[in-house]
Parts: C-alpha cells; structure tokens; sequence
C-alpha cells in the first residue's frame, strides 16, 4: 500500500516537475528569440536609412479580417513607402477551401486596384518565396501559425516585421499566450495595439515585457468615425422602411472550451423564430464571424447542408438579409446589435447605440477593458433577456442606452482618434525609427 502510495507520490511530482521545466525551456527560448531579433532588427535597419523606397509587403489570409486598409492607403500616398499585399493560404480547412479562400481575397485586392500577388504560382506549381518579393518590412494581420512556413516563422525571423491585432482585443485565456506571448510575439520589431489595457497585458505576460508594444489605438474604425462624422454612408438594407434594424452577429466559437464566447448552438433556433415572429417589426442582418460557417460545415451535428439551409433563411426572407463581407456601412446604418462577439463588443460602441451581449454562464474570458465595457452595455443571461431588449427596442430604441456607455468610450477609445489617427501614428512611428529618431 505505502510502496502504492509512493509510486503515485514520484509520478505526481515528476508530472509538475515536466511541466515546470517545459515551460521554463519556453520562456527561455522565447527570450533568445526576443535577444536574437533585437540585434537582427538593428542591422535590417541600418540597411533601409539611405532608401529612397521602403517596400512594405502586408501578408493577408482573409479578405473579412483586412484591419489595416487605411495603414495601407496612406501608405500607397506616401512616397517613401512601396506597400503590396500578398495573398497566402490557411491550410487549416483542406486544399480546396484553403484556394477558395485565396482566389476570393486575391480578387478583393485586385478590385481595390491594389499592387497584389498570389502565393501560389499556378503556372511552375509552387510557392512564391518571400525574397522574390524583396521585402523591407512585412506587416502580419493575423499572429497565428496558420500559413505556411515561409511566410509565418521564415518571416518573423529574419524581416522587420511589425503587427496590428485583427481584432479589438477584449479576450483574457489560455494564460494569454495565444494573443500575447508566442514565439511571434516575441520576435516582432513593432506591435501597435489598440488601448492601454492591452499594451500593460504584452508588458505583464509577453516574455519581452512588451518592449517592441506601441498603443495607438485601432486604425480599422477609422473609416467608421470619418463616415459617421459626415454622414456620408451607404444604407445597405436591403428594406429601408419603417422596421427596426437589428444586426445578429454570433461568434464562431462554438465547440472552443478555451474561449466559450459562442452560444448560437443553443440559440440558433430561437433567433429564428423571433424573426418569423417580429417579420413587420425589425428586419435582421446575420452576420456571422466569418469562420463560422466553415466551423458548422465541418461540425458533426450540422454538416454543409444544415448549415447552407440556415444561412439561406436570413439571407432569402423578406424580414432578413445575410452579410458576410465589410460592415462600416451596415453597423452606421443599423439601430441595435445583439452578439457574443469578441471584437464587436468594442467597435459597435463607436456608433453610441443600443447593444447588447450574449453572456453564457463560463465565459469569464475578458480582460479589464472587455468587463468595463460589459459593465456599460446590455448583456443577456439567456433568450428571455435578448426578446425583452427586442421588444423595448420597437418601443423606443433610445432608452436603451446607457449613460456610462458615451462616457467610457470617450475615456477609453475615442482619445486615440483627437489629435490625429491610429494610422498616421504608426506610420510616423516606423519613419522615425527609420530616420533614427527612435
């Protein structure tokens, strides 16, 4: 019994025993990456103070997750810089959704008459390699290890790389690695950041203590606030009558244990029904994180065709219409929101309106500025709640509003959009380390 006792004792303390010095190997090995890619950045430097022209190449996935468009146009009237985008694959969803999705984004750019490549080369059957390119600085829009290597790790490791965040950065899991302290992380020449909040999370968990973290607020809303200031938008329902316009924006989680911030497998259905019910009422707009189709085709209760029958509702009724591309002009045009998005739970307060969120009982998974949000907006505990809002809605949309929620968006966001805009920050803030002056 006590030799029983023992072996189960030795295992246990061996178990810890792995997993503190695994992570320690990580943290040592991210500050060598962190130690590495600070001399490396010096030198690639050096070599750009005397160019007349610094290519900057910005490595997209997605078309749905372009936060950067206004970094980019500046960029394109600043004759210093030479940006261009390159298309790259996720391999996460199978070779044919993977060109699919290439071909779709590729298309997006090329109609924007952007200077734009295509990572694959049909023609020799193979990968472009980023040296083709021959890169100054490489701008990320997403931090995940999602592409290939040659335009992920290969990139990071030997280019001035700088980061924008695709998203508004609410989230708090996984011991904030994924968002905050991987290899990526680490090895970045520049992070911009959109509130203070998320720079003191980099300077608390990133290994580098957030050394390479700028905050300078989120450049992707600021077409938003420029077409809201002049009410120069395009309604783009699809019924511009009467009705209430609700936008419905469920989040892709929905198997994550790690960031349970979906709930539409329990209320997709109800949605619907509220929709049928209020048809004379409110018009809907779905939209769906743009992974969450791609998630509910492959989940084992629902399949493609459950799932195309369910986007096919909302976009065929009358009462309701399907939007899965930009959202500027669909958010300036609507009256409320409902979601369990992470993002929007911060860029739908831009337009001071109603909104609320979809809070299930475990997701506790919000850092300080996601909870001080929550503490200012409508946010359901289940459908009861989400029909009430509705039906104060079609009574009077203005009630619903909180005081505090103006207050802490002109405290907490709105100060980085006053003197200038997050674009023109991050710009500035490359040309002076370029000139030397940082």
């Amino acid at each position: 019994m006590k030799s029983n006792i023992y072996q189960l004792q030795k295992k246990y303390i061996n178990k810890i025993l792995t997993k503190v010095k695994n992570k320690t190997t990580k943290k040592w090995g991210k500050q060598l990456i962190f130690k590495k890619m600070t001399l490396n950045h010096k030198k690639l430097l050096e070599r750009l103070k005397n160019k007349e022209k610094i290519r900057v190449v910005f490595l997209v996935l997605y078309k749905t997750m372009w936060k950067v468009d206004t970094i980019f146009k500046k960029m394109q009237d600043d004759p210093l810089f030479e940006p261009i985008i390159l298309v790259c694959p996720d391999k996460s969803y199978g070779e044919e959704q993977m060109f699919k999705d290439m071909d779709e984004t590729f298309q997006y750019f090329k109609d924007l008459k952007y200077n734009t490549f295509y990572s694959y080369k049909k023609e020799e059957n193979r990968w472009l390699l980023l040296e083709e390119l021959n890169p100054d600085i490489i701008f990320f829009t997403r931090p995940h290890n999602l592409t290939k290597e040659e335009y992920y790790e290969k990139a990071y490791l030997n280019y001035l790389t700088c980061y924008v965040p695709y998203h508004h950065e609410v989230g708090d899991y996984g011991d904030n690695i994924s968002q905050y302290n991987q290899n990526f992380h680490n090895a970045m020449w520049k992070i911009f950041v959109s509130h203070t909040c998320s720079k003191n999370t980099f300077e608390k968990y990133s290994v580098c203590k957030g050394k390479n973290v700028l905050d300078t607020g989120y450049p992707m809303m600021e077409e938003l606030l420029i077409k809201k200031e002049d009410k120069n938008y395009t309604n783009i329902w699809k019924h511009k009558d009467y009705r209430i316009k609700i936008i419905f924006a469920p989040h892709h989680t929905i198997d994550s244990e790690e960031l349970p911030y979906s709930n539409f497998l329990d209320y997709h259905e109800k949605f619907r029904e509220l929709a049928i019910e209020l048809k004379d009422k409110v018009i809907w707009s779905f939209k769906p994180h743009p992974l969450l189709r791609l998630k509910l085709n492959n989940h084992q209760y629902w399949g493609k065709e459950k799932t195309d029958e369910y986007f096919s509702f909302w976009q065929e009724s009358e009462f309701s219409q399907l939007d899965e591309g930009d959202y500027v002009d669909l958010f300036l045009s609507s009256d409320a929101m409902i979601h369990d998005s992470g993002s929007f739970l911060a860029e739908y307060l831009y337009l001071q309106k109603p909104v609320m969120y979809i809070k299930r009982d475990k997701n506790n998974h919000f850092n300080q500025f996601g909870q001080d949000i929550l503490k200012v907006i409508n946010v359901a505990k289940n459908f009861d709640d989400i029909r009430n809002f509705v039906y104060k809605l079609i009574e009077n949309k203005d009630n619903l509003i909180n005081p505090n929620q103006n207050s802490f968006f002109n405290t907490k966001i709105g100060i980085y959009f006053k003197d200038k805009y997050p674009s023109d920050r991050i710009i500035e803030n490359i040309k002076n380390s370029i000139k030397g002056l940082k």
